[in-house]
């Protein structure tokens, strides 16, 4: 797809999914099937604990990533943290010191079908720290050839994706109830249903029911866009 395109696309999405979509399907025609587009640091400079913003990988991986509390293990969101350039996650390996943990966490992405990855990190004017992650089904030899390119595609996404969800917050509506907002916090750190029932002294059906509520009011299918609106617009803070 030519970058002229893209672009033009990227500017007539009418939502984060519609953004989502033309992204990967611009992805897709050089090989790139695996994005994870994350918060990395907000903008209290504290290590964000929910996994991406939108993506797919699989899921199996990412719920194995969680359970496991890589998020403060990976070395691609800790790269991410100290470059402002794109890179190749092989590069990467090869030109800083790796924990055999963290070869370990890589090789594990790797046998869950994320080959020949690359990220792009964005930093914000307050520290904030968003990135993606991209890879492929299957091993894609020259990517890095692409590197540029993926670049600019990914800073396109990345500028029209906060501007949409500026107009979302603005449009999110202090709606939750407390026991609501209590639930939602906790889903922000990974908790469990049945953790969280533990927390607040409540069933887990309870906590089933209260989740339901939330992405009924945010207008959101999945826990982890829940969190991310509520972040956004205000209503819970890490």
């Amino acid at each position: 797809m030519a970058l002229a395109k893209f672009i033009e696309d990227t500017l007539a999405a009418d939502d984060p999914a519609q953004l989502f979509s033309s992204y990967l399907h611009a992805l897709e025609q050089i090989g790139v099937d695996r994005v994870m587009y994350s918060a990395l640091r907000n903008t209290h400079h504290d290590e964000v604990k929910i996994p991406g913003i939108s993506h797919c990988y699989p899921d199996d991986w990412v719920s194995y990533y969680m359970e496991h509390n890589y998020v403060q293990l990976d070395p691609v969101r800790q790269h991410c943290l100290a470059t402002r350039n794109g890179f190749m996650w092989d590069e990467m390996l090869r030109s800083r010191d790796v924990t055999s943990a963290q070869k370990k966490l890589m090789n594990q992405g790797t046998e869950a079908g994320l080959h020949t990855g690359l990220a792009i990190p964005f930093h914000g004017p307050y520290g904030e720290v968003y990135g993606v992650g991209l890879a492929c089904s299957t091993k894609v030899p020259d990517l890095s050839r692409f590197l540029r390119q993926i670049e600019i595609m990914s800073v396109q996404f990345h500028v029209v994706f906060s501007s949409l969800h500026d107009q979302a917050r603005n449009a999110v509506g202090k709606s939750l109830t407390p026991r609501e907002t209590e639930v939602i916090k906790w889903c922000a750190v990974g908790k469990s249903n049945w953790a969280i029932g533990e927390i607040l002294n409540i069933s887990e059906h309870g906590v089933d029911f209260h989740i339901r509520n939330i992405l009924r009011k945010l207008d959101c299918d999945t826990r982890i866009s829940a969190v991310v609106k509520a972040l956004h617009g205000g209503l819970i803070k890490l």
